[in-house]
């Protein structure tokens, strides 16, 4: 199924997905090698650049989590576009 995302939304998903796979790839390296520092602080940088990224894309498309919705919006969210 395609969908028909502006290609801004398509480029800030693929970041998304890189960043999210990077910092889940060194979580299980961790759990393997759970005293290695420098693993640890690539961890750390790498879920800052996934927060990043997904705070960049919900601010400027739709939220991608429920959690992330907002309080003062309410529902607005039904108003949005939507990827079908």
């Amino acid at each position: 199924m395609a969908y028909n995302l502006p290609s801004r939304a398509s480029q800030l998903l693929r970041q998304l997905s890189a960043a999210d796979f990077y910092a889940q790839d060194l979580k299980l390296f961790l759990d393997t090698h759970p005293d290695d520092e420098k693993a640890l602080e690539l961890y750390r940088e790498a879920v800052k650049q996934t927060e990043a990224c997904r705070c960049a894309f919900e601010n400027e498309f739709y939220p991608l989590r429920a959690s992330c919705a907002g309080k003062d919006c309410g529902w607005d969210w039904l108003s949005g576009q939507w990827i079908l």
